[in-house]
């Protein structure tokens, strides 16, 4: 395939994009973007202001197609929540179209830049399969040899080659599991609950997320996804769990916390199949909220949903 081809609206793609500068980058990426632009599907770029300046001056007037965004905003949140919100954009898109991302690996404050980018291209492998979305990851040739490991193709000369060394995302997040988010001090609400109590709870959540200032339709959401949350305690878990919950910088989060251990490497990232009986909770719980974290640690597993005011 080469750079002016368009991708295969059925097959998922997502390619690493080597460069050694901005200029260069945008020579590369140019075909592609202007074949993406004569369809009918979302168009994404987060880069660099040099970068985003380069390839602005390459494509022309073609670039006010494009919606550019700021990679501070953007990768602010966990890396599998960045996957999730990019696999969405196959809904923007018109039937046999494919949507279209540059996402820019930069450098990011707290040095576990390798760590996000591994988690990301990881979960993008799995949350793009079967979608009409095509990620390029740019990176720095030569510093970034992980990423031609996270890459099953890379971007080169105008045409995608295989990478030898690429590694199943299976591998690179046992590798690079994702970091317990950072501790928010002393909860608002502390709330133990069975199956008897998860009326209660929900009236709890209702109540902090409506105090708080949530919408009334983002609180039913908000509602819903700490229930599924909790629900999967009661029912495929220890039976029993505990719920914080906190309103803070302009957010409303809530946590449940129980003694079970949950091994899925990638919650919430796809829809389960639709004969499938476990899975739904969490998938629901990332869709309903802004950002879905799971971690375990020595007490058991707590999951965290979030939501911006």
């Amino acid at each position: 395939m080469t750079a002016t081809d368009p991708p295969d609206p059925v097959t998922p793609h997502h390619e690493g994009v080597p460069f050694g500068g901005a200029g260069a980058l945008a020579v590369q990426l140019a075909p592609r973007l202007h074949a993406a632009l004569r369809t009918a599907a979302p168009v994404v770029a987060v880069l660099d202001e040099a970068e985003r300046a380069a390839l602005g001056a390459e494509l022309g007037a073609a670039a006010s197609g494009i919606e550019f965004l700021d990679p501070a905003d953007v990768y602010r949140v966990p890396a599998f929540t960045v996957a999730v919100r990019w696999a969405r954009l196959s809904r923007r898109a018109e039937p046999g179209a494919r949507a279209t991302v540059v996402g820019q690996h930069v450098a990011l404050p707290g040095g576990d830049g390798p760590g996000y980018w591994a988690r990301l291209d990881a979960a993008l492998d799995v949350a793009l399969a079967g979608l009409p979305v095509e990620v390029l990851c740019p990176f720095p040739d030569g510093d970034d040899v992980l990423s031609r490991t996270t890459h099953r193709t890379l971007l080169s000369g105008g045409h995608s080659v295989p990478t030898a060394a690429f590694r199943e995302p299976l591998e690179v997040v046992a590798e690079f599991p994702p970091p317990p988010p950072p501790d928010l001090g002393e909860p608002g609400v502390v709330l133990p609950f069975g199956l008897e109590g998860l009326g209660g709870l929900r009236r709890t959540v209702a109540t902090v997320a409506t105090d708080g200032g949530l919408r009334t339709e983002r609180v039913a959401d908000f509602v819903l996804a700490v229930n599924e949350i909790a629900s999967n305690s009661v029912e495929h878990g220890p039976g029993s769990g505990t719920l914080r919950m906190w309103v803070t910088d302009g957010q409303v989060v809530a946590e449940v916390h129980d003694a079970g251990r949950l091994r899925v490497p990638f919650p919430g990232l796809v829809a389960p199949p639709p004969t499938g009986v476990r899975g739904r909770g969490l998938w629901l719980a990332s869709e309903l909220s802004d950002v879905l974290q799971v971690w375990s640690d020595a007490g058991g597993t707590v999951i965290r949903v979030t939501m911006t005011l």
